[in-house]
Parts: C-alpha cells; structure tokens; sequence
C-alpha cells in the first residue's frame, strides 16, 4: 500500500449497537422531583457497521436492523459501491464476529476477492482497530440526548455518522420501514394470534397424574 498508495485502500471494520434509550449516567433535576426524560416508547435497537480508511480517505457506513451476515451483506454492497467510483482495491480488516466468518459472508467475500483482500483481526484486540474510537465519539457527541421518536433517532445517528469526516463518506440508511413503524421483528402479514382451525402436527399424550400404589 505505501509503495502504490493511489491504487489500495486500507479499511477496519467493525459494527456496533446503538440503543434508543442508551444509559444515562448524570441527570439535572430539582431536588425532591422525580426526574422525567423523555423516550421513544420502549427500547429499540440498531446496528452500525462502518469502517474507516487510512490517510483520511473517509469511511464506509450501513445503518441497519440486526448484525448479522445480512447486515454485513449490506456492508459489502456499499463497499462495492466504493470499489466502482474510485477504482481501488481494498484491503479490509475484520475480527472473528459471527457475521464475518458465516458460510454466507465466507461465499460474499471470495466472489470479490479480484479486488478485496480480507484481513483477520487478532482475537480479542479490540484496541487494534481504530474504528472502535469512532464509536466512543459516535455515542459521546451524538447518542448523548434521547430522540423523542423513532425517525429523529435515525436521524441523529445519521448526522452524527457523518460528522465523522474524512475525504469521501459512503453512508447507507438500511433501516427498514417495519422497524421505524415501531416493530421489532418484520411483519408476516398474518392475522395475530393462533389460525382458526390449527391442529399440532404431533397429538399430545396424555399423561396421568401418578397417584401412590394402593395398600
């Protein structure tokens, strides 16, 4: 990379959870009232996988639902995206999370091994990827404040992904509608509540009480 710095570019990845209503440490409040901060209904959770490049190239980023390979998938589309408009080669740094070495993720990554190179992380060296810093910063200056609804939270982590800098910022909103709905899990379209007329594939047995032998 030093020797042809204008043809590679080296990424750390990582992802992270950021919670709608994350834990405050210090609240002002009038002595002898209960303090009252506003929240968006329950708590609610979204994943952030990003990755920032060297020499202040600018960063990767994919707001989503869930950490997982589909997650990571996304990840890689915008990766993808980044590839075709500057024309590099990456060099990516990865740590050993589940989303990263599924048979999904292993399949995504040697289909673009033309122009991705895929290096692992030393296990349980969170200290040697850079971008773990950005998330402190992340939750310090942006999650430091409880976003009245659903929307304005994504909106806030949106802006504060942005204010991270670099030279060219890659940010994706993957948050699907169902989740900013107010839904935990995506819909199936089904009535709630068990079908009329459902029956169990299996009958139960029945089981009889065991009462003492008789004397």
């Amino acid at each position: 990379m030093r020797a042809n710095p204008e043809r590679y570019e080296l990424h750390d990845e990582d992802e992270t959870h950021v919670e709608t209503t994350p834990y405050l440490g210090r609240v002002w409040h009038r002595v002898g009232h209960q303090p009252v901060v506003p929240a968006a209904g329950t708590n609610r959770r979204l994943t952030v996988f990003g990755s920032v490049a060297a020499n202040g190239r600018g960063r990767v980023e994919v707001l989503t639902s869930r950490a997982d390979s589909a997650g990571f998938g996304r990840y890689l589309v915008a990766l993808d995206a980044r590839h075709a408009a500057t024309g590099r080669d990456v060099i990516l740094v990865v740590d050993n999370g589940s989303c990263h070495t599924s048979k999904v993720t292993r399949q995504a990554l040697a289909a673009r091994a033309a122009w991705l190179e895929v290096v692992p992380l030393a296990r349980y060296r969170p200290q040697l990827n850079p971008k773990e810093r950005e998330w402190r910063r992340l939750k310090r200056d942006h999650r430091s404040h409880l976003a009245p609804t659903l929307g304005a939270f994504v909106e806030v982590l949106l802006g504060g992904l942005r204010q991270l800098g670099g030279e060219r910022c890659d940010i994706v909103d993957a948050v699907p509608d169902w989740w900013l709905a107010g839904h935990r899990t995506e819909p199936t379209g089904r009535p709630a509540g068990r079908p009329t007329g459902a029956k169990h594939t299996r009958p139960r047995k029945r089981r009889d009480a065991k009462l003492p032998a008789p004397t």
